[in-house]
């Protein structure tokens, strides 16, 4: 592990830190194994960055607190047209109109169920007093012969 060549106190955490912040390395993320690949060119770099940086601050001793906490990002609020605004309460509008087909949908397909499987039951009960009722009359018949 070439970050361990520094003369300081800078650990393995602290230069996965700096390297996720700076953004400065060359590296490819290969979505299969999910790790980054990282050019041993960029990683020198950043050690001889790092290098100068300690020499011209001998002061800064614990390199582990270079970032405290994570600063929230401010997105400047664009100024948006009466037409926008109009365009965004339509969609708004549509969406309710969607999410209220979607639950009246719902409710006719449970009724549609609740329906045929009533339907179904009463028709298994009608086909067996028919085989009841057949079976009857095959034995009259019979008894006539």
């Amino acid at each position: 592990m070439c970050f361990l060549t520094i003369q300081s106190r800078t650990s393995e955490t602290t230069f996965c830190k700096w390297i996720y912040f700076t953004k400065y390395l060359d590296c490819y993320y290969d979505p299969n194994e999910h790790k980054y690949y990282i050019t041993p060119q960029s990683v020198e770099a950043a050690i001889q960055e790092e290098i100068q940086r300690i020499k011209k601050s001998p002061e800064a001793s614990d390199s582990e607190s270079f970032r405290s906490h994570a600063e929230p990002v401010k997105h400047p609020r664009s100024s948006t047209s009466a037409a926008d605004e109009r365009r965004i309460q339509d969609l708004e509008r549509e969406i309710q109109n969607l999410e209220i087909a979607n639950q009246v949908k719902d409710q006719f397909i449970n009724l549609m169920k609740n329906e045929r499987t009533g339907i179904i039951e009463k028709l298994q009960a009608v086909s067996r007093t028919v085989g009841q009722l057949e079976t009857k009359l095959h034995q009259l018949d019979g008894s006539k012969l």
